[in-house]
């Protein structure tokens, strides 16, 4: 080539060379290719993982059809004690369409499974890998659910944490707000309930009871009834026996979760002073 004319025999030898390699100049490049393509196709598998994990729980916060029936089958005998029992709409707070449809239905106490997340409180529950999917499938900041619940006459924050920032981070949140409306805060740690009493005295705290071992740790810890205003307890624990020790101890008592009207009957008989339910037809009966 004429521009290689001018250029010494040393030079004209090493652009020879390189014209006499290109495979080794190509073949990094190939090798950094397939290296990216593999860690693209990890990330891939990886989040299809986590949504596969994931969906289960975010379809949970999504209400299905089949609650019609329950208009029908309420018994008569029971109709003059339905409106003195709350009617609590389970987890309604972890969507604001379903805060919504649940007022709109006559909801008395609207539920929020509480977690926080990035320093912020939001709704919802701590999902399979727990620091990406809530990322991933975020509820509603609890100040959006504060709003949308305006026109409920109890708000009901169900910690699914316990740990002293998280609780420290809820103390800052409800100080200011804890004298505007009725609120009740429900957990199964009771060390969180006694953390809790002096700092939120407005507040009704309630222990979760999830077992028999929760009741009889209720029944033997004085200091644990002295920090609470009442229970939620698992359904299938009620008892008339139960419920009239935890009325006599001057303890409310909710029952969860309740979706069909037979089960919905004998708490009643029962005593409770409310019922959680999925089910919107009950919440129209309870209102």
């Amino acid at each position: 080539m004429i521009w290689q004319a001018g250029l010494s025999a040393v030079a004209r030898e090493s652009i020879a060379k390189q014209d006499m390699k290109p495979d080794r100049v190509r073949r990094p490049f190939g090798r950094r290719a397939l290296r990216w393509l593999s860690v693209a196709v990890i990330v891939v598998v990886g989040a299809t993982i986590t949504l596969a994990l994931a969906w289960p729980r975010v379809q949970g916060f999504i209400p299905g059809p089949g609650t019609a029936q329950f208009h029908r089958e309420l018994d008569p005998a029971l109709v003059k004690d339905y409106p003195r029992v709350l009617g609590v709409a389970h987890n309604a707070g972890n969507r604001i369409n379903l805060t919504r449809t649940a007022l709109a239905h006559g909801a008395d106490v609207i539920e929020v499974d509480l977690i926080s997340v990035g320093g912020r409180l939001i709704a919802g529950r701590n999902q399979p890998l727990q620091w990406l999917s809530n990322r991933l499938f975020p509820g509603p900041a609890l100040d959006d659910v504060w709003a949308a619940a305006a026109a409920a006459p109890v708000i009901k924050l169900d910690l699914m944490q316990s740990d002293r920032p998280f609780l420290d981070q809820l103390v800052t949140y409800l100080t200011a707000r804890q004298h505007t409306r009725r609120m009740m805060i429900s957990t199964r740690d009771p060390d969180a309930l006694e953390y809790l009493r002096p700092r939120l005295p407005a507040v009704q705290l309630l222990f979760t009871l999830a077992s028999p071992e929760a009741v009889d740790r209720l029944h033997a810890d004085p200091r644990l009834q002295a920090a609470i205003d009442g229970v939620s307890v698992f359904e299938g624990l009620i008892n008339a026996g139960l419920v009239g020790w935890l009325h006599g101890h001057r303890l409310l008592v909710l029952a969860w979760t309740v979706d069909d009207v037979s089960r919905l009957n004998a708490v009643v008989w029962d005593g409770v002073d409310g019922v959680t339910t999925r089910n919107l037809a009950i919440l129209e009966a309870l209102s």
